[in-house]
């Protein structure tokens, strides 16, 4: 018997032709050769260490390498610039610094992505985001999707994520009270842009998808902007916790629960959702869950304090499902002293060709009518 049969393409069914992070080798970098080099100047040691590591042991050339600059901690950031521009400069023909703060940093990089395109016939570019924050991160990968480029993400790990073990056991309650203590320092905004601005068009109330952080204050200012009804409303919250890479800070995440104990207790009922820091198919096969179970009901906003490897799956969950929004909460400013240290292992994720990879992530949900013979295997 033969015939014709109706099938919907899942996103179990993609996931697995997506690539997987693995180790930076010099191979990598020997026979490889970009059009531009993308990183941030950032107060981590971990800022220094890719491209030091690619102008000390490689063969690896730039045409053009641009290095984002923030407005907040210049003092404090200022301390790796000699040595990230003398990196740089031994593999890149161009080095230049971009503002991005400013409020036209999104047509900027557009402008500089079209100007390549037209300049140079190949399209690779390199992204180090080891020091690059969640809006940073969104908006370069947004405008980077844009494009018909060949994309590959290269990511340091810090040895020393504060707060350590001991720090936590001293001083718990000053990491959840008091400003001066934390990675982050108050808060100055609270926001999203027009890149991940989604459209709430049936006018639904809102839910929100928020990872639960160091500084309850910053989820409780995301939930005030987005809608102070949801503290009221635990269906509407969906929290989840970064489970670390490293076995040894595995107790982070029962730090995690204790520092929020007060807030999770005020919402009980909001599920609890514990997924890979260093995964970021795990977090974008449970947006989108999360969203085909309950887009009909609610707006769906995220609030992205997670792991830099995370971010990279909410940005291609967003492509998917662009009616999402994304809410920012900007500190003040970072405590360059009690943020992280060191520097260890070095990964990458070989995007390849982007627009492939978008299109394999639009073919999630449409049809595909197959052929099957008599022994009913496809053809």
């Amino acid at each position: 018997m033969t015939g014709i049969a109706v099938h919907e393409i899942s996103l179990s069914e993609v996931l697995p032709k997506l690539p997987e992070i693995t180790q930076v080798s010099e191979s990598d970098f020997n026979n490889r050769e970009d059009v531009l080099f993308l990183c941030a100047l950032g107060f981590e040691d971990r800022c220094t260490t890719i491209p030091k590591f690619i102008a000390e042991n490689t063969k690896y050339k730039c045409k053009e390498s641009i290095y984002f600059e923030y407005s907040t901690n210049p003092e404090d950031n200022e301390i790796n610039r000699e040595d990230l521009v003398s990196a740089l400069d031994r593999f890149s023909s161009i080095v230049n610094s971009v503002q991005c703060d400013s409020e036209n940093f999104s047509e900027m990089l557009r402008a500089i992505l079209k100007r390549i395109a037209l300049e140079y016939k190949v399209s690779n570019i390199t992204f180090d985001i080891s020091v690059c924050s969640s809006k940073l991160l969104l908006t370069v990968l947004k405008i980077l999707f844009e494009f018909n480029v060949n994309l590959q993400i290269v990511y340091t790990e810090a040895e020393i994520y504060h707060p350590t073990q001991e720090e936590a056991k001293l001083n718990l309650d000053k990491w959840i009270r008091e400003e001066a203590v934390g990675l982050t320092i108050g808060v100055s905004a609270v926001f999203t842009l027009k890149e991940y601005c989604g459209k709430n068009i049936d006018d639904l109330p809102h839910a929100l998808v928020a990872f639960l952080t160091f500084k309850p204050e910053r989820i409780k200012k995301a939930i005030f902007y987005v809608d102070e009804t949801l503290l009221n409303d635990p269906k509407r919250i969906f929290w989840i916790i970064g489970k670390p890479h490293l076995s040894e800070n595995k107790w982070r995440i029962q730090l995690v629960k204790e520092i929020n104990k007060e807030m999770i207790d005020q919402l009980e009922g909001s599920p609890i959702y514990v997924l890979s820091t260093f995964n970021y198919k795990d977090i974008l096969k449970k947006l989108y869950e999360i969203y085909e179970t309950y887009s009909l009901q609610y707006h769906i906003n995220i609030v992205p304090f997670g792991s830099k490897i995370q971010l990279i799956g909410i940005a291609l969950f967003h492509h998917m499902k662009p009616d999402t929004t994304v809410i920012f909460v900007l500190p003040r400013k970072y405590n360059a002293e009690q943020y992280t240290e060191g520097s260890i292992e070095m990964w990458k994720i070989d995007l390849g060709k982007v627009q492939e990879i978008l299109s394999l992530l639009d073919s999630v949900g449409t049809i595909k009518l197959e052929n099957f013979g008599e022994n009913n295997e496809n053809k």
